[in-house]
């Protein structure tokens, strides 16, 4: 920002009137005039500087600069990125997400799949009439959450908190994994919602699963943080919505300071 009292280029030529009523002067003092009438920028944020043009960067050096501006608006935008594989042979401490039906049924598809692998989180799955467009995040057995944001599983009956070191194998114990349910239609089967009211919910029921894994994060220990969050290619299935319709939207996502940047999507094809 330029020091306001100093004069502008565009200023620094102007008559000025003396107040005794003299012949007016052109004022010359302190002025550093280029040769070339400067003009107008436009700046990073979209407003006009009446600054002097800055003197353009080589094109050779040009890489190794960066806007933080520009950083900072690639970095606030949640990563959405894909990969083949099984979303089950996650690492330990790892939070899986798919979609569900506000009617908590877990019948069919992937929901199926997720009921199969944790069977106690479905024990503990949400049956409220508001569920469209929230998520309900389920933490491993015998976990404690600090405060009510999130559901923990069913009981184990031995005395293994459900988490563990940081140092463990690629394919962690389904023990210690989290599970995101996203409630993005209000019914399934022929009474589910319309792509258009999928993909309404999708923004705000993913929105909401991100602050509560922030909470959790900001509220345990460095061993039962979750380190990694998976995804499969929810609404794709049974909802039959286009994946990168669903994918669009994710991306649009604003991650809060701290929060989660990256959701690895695994697909089997």
């Amino acid at each position: 920002m330029s020091d306001p009292n100093q004069p502008s280029i565009m200023t620094a030529f102007k008559k000025k009137r003396p107040s005794n009523g003299g012949t007016a002067t052109t004022d010359r003092k302190n002025t550093q005039a280029p040769a070339t009438k400067s003009s107008s920028f436009t700046t990073v944020a979209g407003k006009r500087d009446s600054s002097p043009t800055p003197t353009p960067v080589p094109a050779s050096a040009q890489h190794k600069m960066s806007s933080p501006t520009a950083t900072a608006e690639m970095s606030t935008k949640l990563q959405v990125t894909e990969s083949i594989g099984d979303i089950f042979s996650a690492p330990n401490n790892s939070l899986l997400i798919h979609g569900c039906n506000c009617q908590a049924s877990w019948s069919a598809g992937i929901a199926k799949a997720f009921k199969d692998h944790y069977p106690k989180a479905f024990q503990k799955k949400w049956t409220p009439d508001q569920l469209f467009g929230t998520a309900q995040l389920i933490t491993p057995p015998n976990s404690a959450f600090p405060n009510s944001n999130a559901t923990p599983s069913a009981p184990t009956n031995d005395e293994d908190e459900g988490f563990a070191d940081d140092d463990a194998d690629e394919a962690g114990d389904p023990e210690t994994h989290f599970v995101g349910c996203l409630y993005t239609s209000r019914r399934y089967g022929k009474g589910k919602d319309t792509p258009k009211r999928i993909l309404e919910a999708t923004k705000p029921a993913m929105e909401d699963l991100l602050r509560k894994v922030k909470e959790w994060n900001d509220s345990v220990d460095e061993n039962r943080k979750m380190k990694e969050v998976r995804m499969c290619k929810i609404n794709s299935g049974l909802f039959n919505v286009p994946w990168e319709k669903t994918k669009e939207v994710l991306e649009s996502i604003e991650v809060e300071e701290g929060g989660v940047a990256e959701v690895k999507v695994i697909s089997l094809e």
